[in-house]
């Protein structure tokens, strides 16, 4: 197999939450019939400090290789119908992943680490890896059922490149599995410090005009509106629903993605209203979503393959 074909890649170092990103990448390698490559990195920096010889490199190679092999075993178990291949590797995780997400269509790692070997930690990479990753990164936490009828996919939007990004990739998505998807954004209200502040200056000729607490909701329900648009002339039989609401963007993400599938986010936004920088929520949202979380780079962070947004 071509190492540099379109492919699924998984972080695999051992650990139960490894285990079930496993399960998951393999489960979609399968769907889309693309390969398998299962990776495990292993950092003798990051390991326990000790003496060691001339050939402690070549051991930890061998146990990286042991862990890759075992994770190619477990995952022909459900997907005996793909190529899958090892790839055992010594040296820092983080950077290993994200090299080799320049050859991948999807990267998909646990939300938590610390498998057989001391420095094959996955969960404290996730981080760095979905912030500079050249393809999308599938943080598998949660309930991994996967998409469907009853399954929704939901992404947070602004008007942000990296909203758009998203977007695109959370349609297609639903679309394959025939499952609905929903836009959501938040806005933000004025605290009651600010409205102190800037009350007095409101005059009386004003004081029937637009808040900005309404004008907030208004521009974020634009938001939503256009994203679904978008998604739906994308995909025009897809079910689109929008979702808006009030406070901290990464936690009505979480509380509104309780029954779906996958939950999508970019990795930079900032769109044409504050409150909604999408950049920042998604390293929130790896920590408390109910369900794996893609997290989709720009497109000035894809490099060419050769592969439109759609195609993946």
């Amino acid at each position: 197999m071509d190492k540099h074909a379109a492919r699924i890649a998984v972080g695999y170092d051992g650990s139960e939450s490894a285990g079930t990103a496993l399960d998951w990448a393999a489960a979609q390698a399968e769907r889309h019939n693309l390969p398998l490559s299962v990776v495990t990195v292993v950092d003798y920096v990051g390991m326990l400090p000790g003496v060691y010889g001339p050939s402690s490199p070549t051991l930890f190679q061998e146990e990286a290789k042991e862990i890759a092999e075992r994770g190619e075993q477990r995952a022909r178990k459900s997907a005996a119908s793909i190529d899958i291949i090892t790839e055992p590797a010594v040296g820092q995780v983080a950077e290993n992943l994200i090299r080799l997400s320049a050859s991948a269509d999807r990267l998909v790692v646990g939300n938590r680490g610390h498998g057989e070997v001391s420095g094959t930690l996955l969960g404290s990479v996730g981080f760095a890896v979905s912030a500079h990753a050249h393809c999308p990164v599938v943080v598998v936490r949660g309930d991994t059922t996967a998409p469907g009828p009853q399954r929704p996919v939901m992404v947070g939007v602004d008007d942000s490149p990296g909203a758009r990004a998203a977007l695109r990739y959370a349609a297609d998505r639903a679309a394959e599995a025939g499952a609905p998807l929903i836009v959501a954004t938040t806005y933000r209200l004025l605290s009651p410090q600010v409205w102190a502040e800037y009350g007095p200056y409101y005059s009386e000729a004003t004081a029937q005009a637009p808040t900005y607490d309404a004008m907030a909701r208004e521009n974020a329900a634009k938001v939503a509106s256009a994203a679904a648009q978008q998604a739906t002339e994308q995909h025009p039989n897809l079910t689109v629903r929008e979702s808006v609401s009030t406070g901290s963007p990464a936690h009505e993400l979480v509380r509104n993605a309780g029954n779906c599938a996958l939950l999508v986010v970019g990795t930079r936004g900032h769109g044409g209203f504050a409150g909604l920088l999408l950049g920042s929520v998604s390293h929130d949202v790896i920590h408390s979503a109910p369900c794996p979380v893609a997290i989709i780079p720009t497109e000035e962070q894809t490099p060419p393959s050769g592969q439109s947004d759609s195609d993946r």
